[in-house]
């Protein structure tokens, strides 16, 4: 029997196979495998049955007829009784075989239904520019154990393509975006915490600063962004940083320092020139590119915008603000000069102010509007930390309107402050990204990452995690993109959040 099916066991193989390779595009495993086997036999059992039980489809009747031996006619009648007996058993067996053969079929393809299920449908898989263009189903892909104390503050983050640095209490620490490991780490000394780090690297460097408790943050640190190796340290004298304020453009680090605004080689630390700070006036905020750096400076009740060269400490240009009050400022870009403005009386000035290359006032997009409350930086506007972006001739922020929280990216033209576009999102909105390819991302509470058209605000793709991440999200986060997905780091945790995950 067996080997005279063996025709048909084959025939069956490759049929089977071949289809379950054409329509799964992989060969059968599992539960397809042993479907495509009881196939197999069902095959070769019905063609044995068919061979036992009737006419050979092959062979004419008068061949088979000449070769029964002469003299033997009673021997063939009892054959023939014995083959025809043979024959039906073979095709009952073949009848049981085939029902063992459907239900496996039906089995795995239960299987393969509750697989796809779970592999969300069957998404494609992210695009290697970390900008996937079409609706998916992120996973985490992996998560970092929270550091310090509930609300303890994170700094800021670098992101360095594949490598994503976060400044957290405890240190800079530089983490793979594809599997989280710890590639490079700065711890913080003990008994003191980062305090200050620039918003990004020039040519390959950054700068941090740490602190002790109630002591000003007085430690500098540049680090290289390809290994984490700490070029220089200086102890900074008097109140040690104002406010923070820190940058690097191109191989030039600026510093806000107790009475003087320092510019060091962020290669050696040798300082390049300094700027003293007049009495009676203070150091709002800072910004640097590798050409330009843009001081805001408040001397009573006035204030002014500085642009400095970086390399030499040369004076631009010089621009008094609309300010009559004591303000707070942030340095929104360099190139083109953004500044968030956020002055104390009531009736002062509030806004986005831009300027031209000479120093003369081009826009002003008011922090209040028909769009609700606009976010500016940590210390503009009750505390956000959402970074806005400037993009093409356009400033993109979060707006909150009809609750406390952003529930719109609107963005602004900084020729004339005409809203050029606004998207209202379903869920509370947490931060903004700009990814490789210029598209806006926004964060939203439930980890969902929507992707908007930078000239329209259309959504141009939405990644949404199969299961509620919500509770992964604290409520200052930042986001990074990253080749394959992105990177969420909370800078704040306030129950059991991970410091950071990925979404690939």
């Amino acid at each position: 029997m067996i080997r005279d099916g063996v025709p048909g066991a084959l025939f069956g193989a490759a049929v089977v196979f071949l289809g379950a390779g054409a329509v799964g595009g992989a060969w059968p495993t599992g539960w397809a495998a042993l479907a495509c086997a009881v196939v197999l036999i069902a095959v070769g059992v019905t063609v044995r049955a068919a061979r036992r039980g009737g006419t050979d489809p092959v062979a004419p009747v008068a061949e088979r007829q000449d070769a029964v031996p002469h003299g033997h006619a009673d021997t063939a009648k009892t054959d023939s009784g014995t083959s025809a007996s043979q024959g039906r058993s073979s095709l009952v067996a073949a009848a049981v075989v085939w029902v063992l053969a459907l239900l496996a079929a039906g089995v795995w393809g239960l299987a393969a239904g509750d697989d796809e299920g779970g592999r969300g449908g069957g998404a494609a898989p992210p695009t290697a520019s970390g900008s996937p263009s079409a609706d998916r189903e992120p996973a985490v892909a992996w998560t970092v154990p929270g550091a310090g104390q509930r609300y303890d503050h994170g700094v800021g983050s670098w992101g360095l393509g594949t490598t994503v640095a976060h400044g957290r209490i405890d240190g800079l620490f530089a983490y793979d975006g594809a599997d989280g490991t710890v590639r490079w780490s700065v711890p913080a000394p003990a008994r003191e915490a980062l305090c200050a780090m620039t918003p990004g690297v020039g040519e390959g460097v950054g700068l941090v600063a740490h602190g002790r408790h109630d002591k000003p943050c007085a430690t500098l640190l540049a680090v290289r962004a390809a290994d984490g190796k700490v070029l220089w340290k200086r102890n900074l004298g008097g109140g040690g940083l104002v406010g923070g304020a820190l940058a690097v453009g191109g191989a030039t680090a600026v510093t806000a320092e107790d009475r003087a605004v320092r510019a060091r080689s962020a290669e050696s630390g040798e300082q390049r020139w300094q700027r003293a700070v007049a009495k009676g006036c203070g150091i709002r905020a800072l910004g640097a590119d590798a050409t330009r750096t843009l001081l805001v400076e408040q001397c009573g009740k006035g204030a002014r915008l500085l642009a400095l060269d970086t390399r030499t400490g040369a004076q631009r240009w010089a621009r008094d603000l609309p300010v009559e009050s004591t303000a707070s400022a942030s340095v929104v870009s360099v190139s083109p000069a953004v500044l968030a403005v956020d002055e104390a009386d009531t009736r002062g000035t509030h806004a986005f102010l831009g300027f031209d290359d000479g120093g003369a006032p081009t826009v002003s997009v008011p922090l209040t509007g028909p769009e609700g409350v606009l976010s500016g930086l940590w210390n503009v506007r009750g505390g956000r930390t959402v970074r806005p972006l400037v993009l093409d001739g356009l400033l993109v922020t979060l707006a909150t309107s009809d609750s406390t929280s952003p529930n719109t990216v609107v963005a602004y033209s900084l020729k004339d402050g005409r809203k050029v576009w606004a998207h209202a999102g379903d869920a509370q909105m947490m931060a903004l990204a700009t990814e490789p390819d210029g598209r806006v991302a926004y964060l939203g509470y439930d980890a969902t990452v929507t992707l908007l058209d930078r000239a329209t605000g259309k959504v141009r793709g939405v990644l949404t995690p199969g299961t509620d991440k919500r509770s992964e999200v604290s409520i200052y986060p930042e986001l990074v993109p990253v080749p394959g997905g992105h990177v969420v780091l909370n800078q704040v945790l306030v129950q059991t959040e991970p410091a950071a995950f990925a979404l690939r």
